[in-house]
């Protein structure tokens, strides 16, 4: 049966074909409850693209992005090592990746697939390791972050701070001394210290600075050195950066955007720096090592990048959205809530997945984004897809053209779904 290929221009499906396409799905062909699967759908994956999948809880949105990972791990070994992902759990739901979908083994089977785990590395922050040896996790790896690395902005944004307050001032002036006597290698003891020494700032906001230092500090993921950006990625793999547990703090959001916004800067730096080399090596110079092509899938993107105000994340997730296809980063951005996240987003997505979406204001957002190649509203579109996980309908802005899709059954386990308190013999006992 021919394949149905999304994110592919006419050039492209000339001179390509099907390679470096992955399979997400089958073509739904039908109405509501009166349909079939038709051909399979495959998309592209070797050009970079900005990917959004929307749909309200429990439709399949999160499922879907692991799809996509999966299948990228399973590209011709000539492809997928020119490819990485990075999945940026802000859910605590993409650990499990390296099991078998053992619990739809039987689903599998009548897609023709089968359980399989996936070639994944788990990284969580250095001070949460103990956590997770506890229950029985097993972690990879502990990463960090250099204080180095953040800016004075960043810090006053994550403890909600303006500029030109007396906390804001505060700490550019301390950030300032800091990095004049280190450099970029200094702790968060050192902003402490510079903090208490400033004789321009009363005792009162010192105090209350000192506490959000401390407070960062017991983050766990602050050292004078840093993880090496390098180590985020490994060819044809899929790495998991769990920061799902910053939601247990007052600052939780806050926390978790400040990680993203830190690791969207350093990716694009990284890939701006290896394009100059793959250029190099194309002109005739001599291969150097490089990080390859990433693939960047962050869950509730409306946390990270509003619709209104802004967060740590805000101004390198939008260099992501504007600016990364040349160095060669794709993004997938998936979230619940379209109507809160960044118009930018939205207006720069060539691929946009739906599942179901019931509020007036989230299908209001994707309408206003509607292509000239749409014969119907949105929302017509949505209501003829069948009522089961995993239905959605698919914009192509590299075809032009719609599709009303089943995503496939995972072959990884999925740990993003909702508890039952009926135990199911085999899997929970």
């Amino acid at each position: 049966m021919e394949k149905i290929i999304i994110g592919r221009d006419r050039k492209d499906l000339e001179a390509y074909g099907s390679r470096g396409t992955v399979f997400i799905g089958s073509h739904i062909v039908g109405e509501g409850e009166d349909f079939h699967l038709a051909n399979p759908v495959h998309m592209d994956v070797v050009r970079p693209h900005v990917i959004l999948i929307a749909g309200k809880r429990g439709s399949g949105k999160s499922y879907t992005g692991a799809v996509i990972a999966e299948e990228i791990t399973k590209l011709q070994k000539e492809i997928k090592k020119n490819i990485s992902v990075l999945m940026i759990d802000t859910m605590g739901i993409y650990w499990s990746m390296g099991r078998p979908n053992e619990q739809d083994a039987e689903l599998l089977r009548e897609w023709g697939l089968k359980p399989e785990g996936v070639k994944m590395r788990f990284f969580v922050p250095k001070g949460f390791i103990k956590k997770y040896n506890d229950v029985g996790v097993k972690v990879d790896r502990a990463f960090t972050l250099s204080c180095g690395d953040m800016t004075a902005t960043d810090w006053m944004i994550t403890f909600g701070f303006k500029p030109l307050s007396e906390e804001g001032l505060a700490i550019e002036r301390a950030i300032k001394k800091v990095q004049s006597r280190f450099g970029r290698i200094y702790s968060i003891k050192d902003i402490i210290k510079e903090i208490e020494n400033d004789k321009k700032t009363m005792e009162k906001t010192k105090n209350a600075l000192v506490s959000r230092f401390l407070s960062a500090r017991d983050w766990g993921v602050f050292e004078r050195m840093g993880t090496p950006a390098k180590d985020f990625f490994k060819k044809g793999e899929v790495t998991v950066l769990d920061v799902s547990h910053y939601t247990r703090t007052s600052t939780g959001w806050s926390v978790r955007s400040m990680l993203v916004g830190l690791f969207a800067r350093k990716i694009f730096h990284e890939r701006l720096t290896a394009r100059k080399s793959e250029e190099f090596e194309v002109m005739g110079g001599e291969a150097k090592k490089t990080i390859p092509m990433v693939w960047i899938m962050i869950d509730e993107a409306h946390q990270f990048v509003p619709s209104e105000g802004i967060t740590a994340a805000s101004e390198p997730l939008l260099t992501l959205v504007k600016e990364g296809r040349q160095p060669g980063i794709s993004l997938v951005m998936i979230t619940q809530r379209p109507n809160k996240l960044h118009p930018d987003v939205l207006a720069q997505s060539d691929i946009i997945i739906s599942h179901r979406l019931t509020a007036e204001e989230d299908i209001k957002a994707l309408r206003a984004i509607m292509q000239t190649y749409m014969i119907k509203d949105i929302q017509e579109y949505i209501n003829s897809l069948p009522r089961q996980k995993g239905s959605a309908i698919v914009l192509d802005d590299n075809s032009e053209r719609i599709y009303s899709v089943q995503i496939r059954p995972r072959l990884s386990w999925h740990a993003g779904g909702s508890p039952i308190a009926i135990k199911k013999k085999g899997i929970f006992d």
